[in-house]
């Protein structure tokens, strides 16, 4: 599972930034999907980073899915 979090600091952090602008990027939604996906790091992985992207298509080039080793990675980082 791939989740892209909205980009709440990026937006309050613009001086001109409203605070109706900040509310419409707090995402509720993203965070239960990433925590839901990493407790179950044994069946789902979880990419919470595009840095993580090439490693997780190298583990579906050499073994055919992830291993869980690199899933248990990516829950680390997720809840990081």
């Amino acid at each position: 599972m791939v989740v892209n979090l909205y980009p709440f600091a990026e937006t309050i952090a613009q001086p001109k930034a409203t605070l109706a602008e900040a509310i419409e990027q707090i995402d509720i939604g993203g965070p239960t999907l990433i925590r839901a996906a990493a407790k179950n790091h044994a069946h789902v992985t979880v990419l919470v980073e595009p840095s993580q992207y090439q490693t997780y298509l190298q583990e579906l080039r050499l073994y055919g899915e992830p291993q869980p080793a690199f899933r248990l990675a990516c829950a680390q980082r997720a809840f990081a």
